[in-house]
């Protein structure tokens, strides 16, 4: 409703409340029980129309009992003393009050609402506001329930490597202006969301006719750079476009969804620019193969993923204190992928909070057994694999924590640079919350960012492990060596642990003993191990 409307509504209000009281008053008036019932409209006025409006109206009724619209025989002398100035406050002052708390209602559940739709750092809408997009295309009355749907896939490949060069902040403005310029492209009826940090989808209502024309728009708007800010990005993209009826929606909206995905990802293992495929309902009601999200979760039930335990060497010892976790998985198709093989696929599928949460849940199960068997174990688990650190992880890991009896001086936290850098506030206080009962928190893949080792002193963390990039660099240029050795010589004061990672030959071994590193992992150490595999002689 806009300005003049809410006014208007109003002043009308105020003058009909004014008056129905008036008429109730020259008619002896009510009792004083009865009287407090004729707040109720000025309650109304707040509520539906704000704070600004409520004051009018209070302000307006005030104004219109008072000695200034009366004659002295009609008001009593005890209101021309100054009660009718205390009835205009208090009209006023509950039509606002009242206006003012149904605007922060409003605001908070607006803020609810554009978190729960809205991907983090880009604004834009997420997985399941396109979802729901596709349920309403699904179930409008409006046209014929042949009317074609495209489901736009575009796979940003280079994503992560831009992230790290120019940081998420402008990460998220490139993204933001590729989608504005998708909707230039393929019109304003598109709606474009991201569903991972790599996916841009647009959902279309209005499929154009000529899919010759579709993709060579789409093949040049890939081949052309994105610029923000003056500079220009290459991005290295793919498209998959999935057209369905409107009617295989009705019921099948995730089903489609899934498909489409399933589609682009297809067509990226194909290294396809651009790939077009239409779906009649014969096609989506007898498709075999299942969608990535079942095949994954079907995976984690059937042990077909499985845990491996990398050691990490004590410099100061000689011996292995800590086991790194990680997973491998036994893809019928792709054959055995590990963790970073696999990542992307369930970035995509939004999985990697029910990943993250069953990785713990297994390595408490096996943490379980080998106190049993009196073996002393440190486990270091990454629980950012998307770079964001989620409440429901923590909580999850908090009660794996209670019910193993664990001692949390055991558990090392891995959270990425990344993800420390824009920590939540619910985030941060279970962190800190896990790390006041013992946990250990390491920022992971240090370097690979923007942020410094001065930065991660105010941030809840109590190791940095450095990153394979910065050590490979280090070997091979004296500047990054002095640049190291005075990184984790600035730590170690601080009272923060050093771990490297990546070491897969000697130079890097002998490099990062003699600049002090206290923790060193890699393949010349140890390869990711078999839970049976596990060297416990060497543990220390």
């Amino acid at each position: 409703m806009d300005a003049e409307k809410q006014v208007f509504i109003g002043f009308v209000l105020a003058i009909f409340i004014a008056a129905f009281i008036r008429v109730i008053e020259m008619t002896g008036g009510l009792p004083n029980l009865y009287e407090h019932l004729l707040y109720f409209p000025l309650v109304l006025t707040g509520l539906l129309l704000g704070p600004r409006i409520g004051a009018l109206a209070g302000l307006m009724c005030g104004i219109l009992l008072s000695p200034f619209s009366f004659s002295d025989t009609v008001i009593s002398s005890n209101e021309i003393a100054g009660g009718w100035v205390l009835r205009l406050l208090a009209y006023t002052f509950v039509a606002t009050f009242t206006g003012i708390i149904a605007r922060v209602v409003k605001n908070l559940n607006g803020a609810e609402q554009r978190a729960k739709f809205k991907h983090q750092g880009t604004d834009l809408p997420n997985i399941h506001a396109l979802l729901e997009q596709l349920k309403t295309i699904g179930n409008s009355k409006d046209g014929s329930d042949d009317d074609l749907v495209d489901i736009f896939n575009f796979r940003l490949q280079n994503m992560e490597k831009i992230q790290q060069q120019v940081g998420t902040e402008k990460a998220n403005e490139l993204v933001k202006q590729m989608a504005i310029q998708l909707k230039k492209l393929l019109g304003d009826q598109i709606q474009v969301g991201q569903t991972s940090k790599n996916e841009l989808v647009g959902v279309s209502a209005d499929a154009e006719q000529n899919t010759e024309e579709l993709q060579s728009k789409i093949e040049n708007f890939l081949e052309k750079p994105i610029v923000v800010d003056g500079v220009s990005y290459q991005m290295d993209s793919a498209a998959g476009v999935l057209r369905v009826k409107k009617d295989q929606l009705k019921e099948n909206h995730q089903k489609v969804f899934d498909e489409a995905q399933a589609h682009a990802f297809n067509a990226l293992q194909k290294k396809q620019q651009f790939s077009f495929l239409e779906q009649n309902d014969d096609a989506i009601d007898q498709i075999e193969e299942i969608t990535f999200s079942r095949q994954f979760s079907e995976a984690m039930e059937n042990d077909d993923i499985q845990l491996y335990y990398q050691p990490r060497l004590n410099t100061n010892t000689g011996y292995f204190s800590v086991l790194e976790v990680s997973a491998k998985w036994v893809h019928p198709k792709r054959g055995g992928m590990n963790l970073n093989e696999f990542k992307p696929m369930i970035e995509e599928a939004s999985l990697t909070q029910q990943f993250t949460s069953w990785m713990l849940q297994r390595t408490f199960n096996d943490l379980k057994i080998w106190q049993k068997q009196k073996a002393t174990v440190r486990i270091s688990i990454n629980i950012t694999i998307n770079d964001t650190v989620d409440p429901i992880v923590l909580n999850v890991m908090a009660h794996e924590l209670q019910e193993t009896k664990c001692p949390a001086r055991n558990v090392y936290i891995e959270v990425s640079e990344r993800a420390l850098m824009s920590l939540s506030e619910k985030s941060r206080l279970y962190l800190e919350k896990l790390r006041s009962v013992g946990c250990n928190v390491i920022a992971a893949h240090f370097g690979e960012g923007r942020s410094t080792i001065q930065s991660l002193f105010v941030l809840p963390v109590d190791a940095v492990k450095l990153s394979e990039e910065l050590v490979q660099k280090a070997t091979s240029n004296s500047d990054k060596k002095r640049e190291l050795a005075s990184m984790v010589k600035m730590a170690r004061a601080r009272g923060l642990t050093t771990i490297a990672t990546g070491i897969n030959d000697r130079a890097k071994l002998l490099l990062l003993k003699q600049i002090g590193c206290e923790e060193l992992q890699g393949s010349i150490l140890s390869q990711s191990l078999k839970k049976a595999d596990i060297p416990w002689a060497r543990m220390r």
